[in-house]
């Protein structure tokens, strides 16, 4: 399954990178009891819940980040297991300060930064019988409420 996300998250580069990249800084947007551990240069393991419509399964994965372009892009490819089944995929990631998707200025542009993915995921096993639309629901609303936290955390109340 092939997806796109593109937010634009109130929050400077510096965050949205270090929320991205760094394990401390990830783990502490993440739910839960979601866990991220450096697993060598350039690589993570996480493990976490996702909700796939109905189900709520434990997910791990090693993720491999690779054309890293310190705050402004990167390349990952992940791979792992969900109630005994497979899961991999890769995305490329892009981050710029303030612009909308037509390239115009938004907002303050050092306080905002628009992230734009592009990727692809594959599953099988039980995990092939989930519709693609949840798979990309699961993949939208986790980025939608992980950002919000990064959001909340660059300009608390």
């Amino acid at each position: 399954m092939e997806f796109e996300y593109d937010r634009l998250v109130e929050a400077p580069a510096e965050a949205v990178w270090a929320a991205l990249t760094e394990t401390t800084t990830m783990e502490s947007h993440l739910p839960g009891t979601t866990r991220v551990t450096s697993a060598g240069p350039e690589k993570l393991r996480v493990s976490m819940k996702i909700s796939m419509g109905f189900l709520r399964p434990t997910v791990n994965v090693d993720v491999r980040l690779s054309d890293v372009n310190p705050k402004d892009s990167f390349k990952f490819e992940f791979d792992g297991k969900a109630m005994g089944a497979g899961i991999e995929g890769a995305a490329t990631v892009s981050l710029n300060s303030g612009e909308n998707p037509h390239g115009n200025p938004e907002g303050n542009s050092t306080r905002s930064t628009r992230v734009k993915m592009t990727g692809t995921v594959h599953t099988s096993g039980l995990l092939k019988k989930v519709s693609d639309s949840k798979i990309q629901a699961a993949v939208t609303g986790f980025l939608d409420e992980y950002f919000a936290s990064v959001e909340r955390a660059s300009y608390p109340a």
